[in-house]
């Protein structure tokens, strides 16, 4: 991609696939990314759907970079819900949503559910929202139940 943009650039057209495959690579996604949104950001619209699938794979350095865009960036009980369910980085990218946008950062019964099916790193999730949140976390049976 990096060779693409630096000989074709003006040739280049950054689609919704584009993006889309990108946030979807697991290999060398979190680097396209990068690169996508530092050179080519405001070129491009940053979907719902794509925010998800760069909230579920990346790290917080990739959701820093996805934070420029500000308002352009809707964090809905979707998105919070993928945070949870980041198996690599959870803690980190739920602990950034809550820094930078707590206001929009809903803690619902299915963020708590999706850290708790969250193998990796869901006990650092829940662990940092009861710390952050806590009086927003709803201990419900479902939670106990994924948790089980």
């Amino acid at each position: 991609m990096a060779l693409l943009l630096n000989q074709r650039g003006s040739d280049v057209q950054i689609t919704q696939e584009v993006v889309a495959a990108a946030a979807g690579n697991y290999g060398s996604g979190k680097e396209v990314m990068e690169l996508l949104l530092d050179q080519r950001g405001s070129d491009f619209q940053i979907t719902q759907e794509v925010v998800i699938l760069i909230i579920r794979n990346f790290n917080k350095e990739v959701i820093a970079l996805l934070n420029q865009r500000g308002s352009d960036v809707q964090i809905t009980q979707k998105v919070v819900v993928a945070a949870a369910g980041n198996s690599r980085s959870g803690k980190e990218v739920v602990g950034l949503l809550l820094d930078q946008r707590g206001s929009d950062v809903q803690i619902t019964e299915k963020v708590v559910v999706a850290a708790a099916r969250n193998e990796d790193s869901g006990k650092e999730v829940i662990a940092l929202l009861l710390n952050q949140r806590g009086s927003d976390v709803q201990i419900t049976q479902e939670v106990v139940v994924a948790a089980a």
